[in-house]
């Protein structure tokens, strides 16, 4: 019966799909946070641009309330994200546990399948020895 391996293997698969998606949850949040850098570089910026010429100045508050909201937005994105990836290590903990029963069992099965071939070759032996002695015995 081949049930057992072909469990783990979907164990194995269940595991490696849940770390797969992990891996694209961190890329996301990287890239969420290298876009507030960038922002951050990029208000810095125009800041000093605001500062260097009056007639930009004007502009500066609609801009700066611009970037207020994208921050927001990245914020909010991040913190999504942050969800979704403690949610996945729920579901990859759950994962490992699961795969780790089935090998469990399979082990187990393995054990008793070979306790019971070693318990009949014994029997075998035994019953083996039992007719020599006995042919011995009676010549």
């Amino acid at each position: 019966m081949k049930t057992g391996s072909t469990l783990i293997k979907l164990a194995k698969h269940k595991v490696d799909s849940v770390q797969m998606l992990i891996s694209a949850a961190e890329r996301t949040r990287e890239d969420i946070e290298r876009k507030k850098a960038d922002l951050l570089v990029a208000e810095k910026r125009e800041r000093a641009r605001a500062e260097a010429d009056p007639a930009m100045m004007s502009h500066w508050v609609a801009y700066s309330q611009v970037l207020v909201a994208q921050r927001a937005n990245l914020e909010a994105s991040l913190v999504g994200v942050e969800e979704q990836l403690e949610a996945l290590r729920g579901d990859l903990q759950a994962a490992f546990e699961e795969q780790k029963k089935f090998e469990m069992l399979e082990e187990r099965r393995v054990s008793r399948t070979n306790a019971s071939k070693a318990k009949r070759e014994q029997a075998f032996l035994d019953e083996a020895a039992m007719i020599r002695a006995a042919k011995r015995h009676s010549a």
